[in-house]
């Protein structure tokens, strides 16, 4: 186990942030000298893979811990593949889709760590991630015990699970690999693709749909490594049809998805890109000009100025629309 002191915290929109403690975990006998940590520092404690998906204070009064877990290792007999949860999650796609395995494709090039993806159920273009997982491997630093989590016990719903807010620490995850070899390519933007290129679906691998949908990706969503960021910064919202707030907007100016036949799930970037217009101006955030669910900063914002920024959004389209917007990434405080 490594300790270090006042260390900086990487993360996706490139505010600086330091913790006051930093942990590095690599082997499951660190958990016991953890623990012993722990119980001798009463401190937060805060689980961080590559940091894509937290908005952080400017310093953490508290334990920042990283799991290094890299290995991935393959059962043919039992269709599943176990993989530490610090690989980085492209690289674990593109291996699967090297290997000719089914499910991840939709979900390719999204950043971050392999060990963060079912805390907020990551998704793209129809696919989940709660789709895909067997099992996964947890320490419960407050019970001080590791336990295995099968997929029915981890609570997923649309961008949340039972890993939000609680004392695990995700070392390992067990993911299917035995899905139908059948892609999934109804999703609008993805029709839209193969439309524009003139693709025969017909002739669509599997590599080839992965490739697609990266170059979507990239044609709407800025690399955090470029441009900081931390994806899409809303959920879309779940809202009864009849409550949403015609007076300056018809329903056919939204996009929206049928639930059944009282709700719907309006497209926030959409709503968003309606009021932008009428957002106060902000010195070191902003709306990225492909997309407006994604917030980008100029490596000098502070987590207030994110947050207000976000706030100021929220407000106007309640405004306008009489819905409400809750945020996607992971909030941070002391």
């Amino acid at each position: 186990m490594k300790i270090l002191n006042n260390i900086n915290i990487n993360n996706s929109l490139n505010i600086k942030s330091n913790a006051k403690y930093y942990v590095e975990l690599r082997t499951k006998k660190d958990f016991n000298q953890f623990q012993e940590f722990i119980s001798n520092n009463k401190l937060p404690i805060l689980v961080v893979g590559e940091g894509t998906n937290l908005v952080l204070p400017n310093f953490y009064e508290g334990i920042v811990v990283k799991p290094i877990f890299n290995s991935i290792n393959y059962d043919k007999n039992l269709d599943i593949v176990s993989v530490g949860s610090s690989v980085n999650w492209s690289d674990f796609v593109t291996e699967m889709v090297d290997k000719n395995i089914y499910g991840y494709e939709n979900l390719s090039s999204i950043p971050g760590s392999v060990g963060a993806s079912p805390i907020q159920n990551i998704g793209a273009y129809g696919q989940e991630v709660s789709r895909l997982i067997n099992s996964i491997d947890c320490y419960d630093y407050k019970k001080g015990k590791f336990i295995k989590l099968h997929k029915d016990e981890c609570d997923f719903t649309y961008r949340n699970s039972i890993f939000k807010n609680n004392t695990l620490i995700i070392y390992n995850i067990n993911f299917i690999t035995n899905c139908k070899n059948i892609l999934n390519l109804e999703y609008e933007s993805i029709k839209k693709y193969i439309s524009t290129h003139n693709t025969n679906i017909n002739n669509i691998k599997l590599k080839d749909a992965s490739v697609m949908i990266t170059n979507i990706r990239n044609s709407i969503l800025p690399n955090h490594l470029k441009i900081p960021n931390v994806g899409s910064f809303f959920k879309n919202s779940i809202v009864k049809i009849d409550d949403i707030d015609t007076t300056k907007h018809s329903l056919n100016e939204l996009i929206t998805w049928k639930i059944d036949s009282q709700f719907v799930k309006v497209g926030s970037a959409r709503l968003i890109d309606l009021i932008k217009d009428d957002l106060n101006k902000y010195e070191n955030v902003n709306i990225y000009k492909n997309h407006s669910l994604v917030l980008i900063t100029n490596s000098k914002a502070s987590q207030e100025e994110v947050l207000n920024f976000a706030d100021n959004i929220k407000q106007k389209v309640y405004e306008v629309f009489k819905i409400s917007m809750d945020i996607e990434p992971t909030i941070i405080t002391n």
